[in-house]
């Protein structure tokens, strides 16, 4: 093994593919709230309202941060897999008509009032459903 390969090799990856997924979903997030023309002002004490795109594992855990928070009300969830909706909206108490799946559920989640839009889809979806939510 060479001296330059060594080095190569013993310097950690400064960017990891997740730290550009996290930042991507999160500047999709920000935009979805700056970016509407429906975006209002939340008082000091007001909750707001989100959905969520994505209800699998990382969909849940980001979804009980929220919740731990305390200053946010889940109300929507959108999922192509019925089961997995049926078991996040019985966790955060989403009224059945307010769960939504096939490929195409999210948009029916985005036609309703809401304050943010939370996608924890897999991230090959996060292009449409982004620019769908803005």
């Amino acid at each position: 093994m060479s001296d330059r390969s060594a080095t190569t090799a013993a310097r950690p990856s400064r960017v990891t593919r997740r730290d550009v997924i996290l930042g991507a979903g999160a500047a999709a997030l920000s935009l979805s709230l700056a970016g509407s023309g429906a975006a209002r002002a939340a008082g000091a004490n007001e909750k707001l309202d989100i959905g969520f795109i994505g209800c699998g594992g990382r969909g849940s855990w980001i979804a009980d941060l929220f919740r731990k928070h305390g200053g946010y009300n889940i109300v929507a969830a959108a999922d192509y897999f019925q089961d997995r909706v049926d078991a996040f909206g019985q966790e955060f108490a989403i009224p059945a008509n307010r769960r939504y799946t096939t490929l195409s559920g999210y948009r029916r989640l985005l036609e309703q009032k809401l304050d943010a839009v939370v996608i924890e889809s897999p991230p090959y979806f996060h292009p449409e459903q982004a620019a769908a939510g803005i």
